[in-house]
């Protein structure tokens, strides 16, 4: 718990620097944007801004998993997580969207802008984004367990992708692809004059944020109606566990996600013989902690009858 809570004060420190970071472009970057014209600056600062909220809700949501749970929130505040992962990637799809039809109008009716402001303030952003990127967390797919963070101490936060962190670094990754193709239109309309270029490359930067949000909503909204786990089938669990000898049924076997790096299972288990009720609850939990890595699992043996033969 300890060394959790360590990794999350950590985390915080380090949104806290990239928020300062970004509010201060995104102020830049809209302020010259609307001065200029420049469709391509302003919803580049639109992307900033969805930033700007995705890190504070990130930092919140940081605090929420850091609380206890109680008798009403027994799972503690780790859905937080998940909540603003799904509001960002909801809101970075409506902007992208409006970007597309903000981008239609101009290409319909060309607006003159100045390319040399364009090619500064991008070079400035795509400097920041770098810098954020390096400053945020590299981390995997792996996750510890709910028993990991709550008793052991021997937490895998380190090794955990954290969601939500995950979330701003995908941003600030499409981020950094903007601001280097916001500098190629200011290249562009500086030497030709092809004023299209700006909100041409505004397209290009909403059809490479779209795909990948959308990506990210789904897997939150997957989360959040306790769907199974990707990686985990349903299927192999269930027949992994009628292996064990002495088990002859399996039933209302449920797995989900808790948050992220955080799975759990549930399960009602027909067993001949109940005096070895205990062993065999044994071998269940080792084996889904050692072949699936579920640590947080709630079993019921069952006596075997006709009725429940599976």
């Amino acid at each position: 718990m300890e060394s959790f809570l360590s990794a999350g004060n950590k985390n915080k420190k380090i949104l806290k620097v990239v928020l300062i970071l970004t509010s201060a472009y995104f102020v830049i970057q809209i302020v010259v944007g609307f001065k200029i014209g420049s469709l391509a600056l302003i919803s580049d600062a639109g992307h900033m801004l969805i930033d700007v909220a995705g890190i504070v809700m990130g930092l919140v949501a940081i605090s929420f998993t850091q609380k206890p749970a109680s008798p009403t929130r027994t799972y503690g505040f780790y859905r937080a997580e998940i909540l603003a992962s799904f509001l960002n990637s909801l809101f970075l799809i409506l902007l992208s969207l409006f970007i597309l039809f903000e981008a239609y109008q101009r290409i319909i009716h060309p607006v003159q802008v100045s390319g040399l402001p364009i090619i500064i303030i991008a070079s400035i952003g795509l400097a920041i984004n770098l810098a954020v990127i390096r400053l945020l967390p590299k981390t995997r797919m792996k996750g510890e367990s709910l028993q990991d963070r709550h008793y052991s101490g021997k937490s895998n936060v380190r090794e955990e992708e954290n969601m939500n962190i995950h979330g701003v670094y995908l941003e600030v990754f499409a981020d950094a692809i903007g601001s280097a193709g916001v500098i190629v239109a200011g290249i562009i309309i500086q030497i030709t004059g092809f004023y299209l270029a700006d909100p041409l490359i505004s397209i290009g930067i909403a059809a490479f944020i779209l795909p990948r949000t959308w990506l990210l909503l789904k897997r939150a909204i997957h989360i959040l109606i306790e769907g199974a786990p990707s990686h985990l089938c349903h299927e192999e669990i269930k027949n992994a566990i009628l292996g064990l000898k002495a088990v002859t049924g399996v039933f209302d076997l449920h797995i989900w996600t808790i948050t992220s790096g955080i799975h759990a299972l549930s399960a009602h288990v027909v067993i001949m013989d109940r005096n070895r009720s205990d062993q065999i609850l044994q071998e269940i939990n080792s084996m889904l902690e050692k072949k699936f890595n579920i640590t947080h699992a709630t079993i019921q043996i069952e006596p075997y009858h006709e009725s429940n033969r599976i």
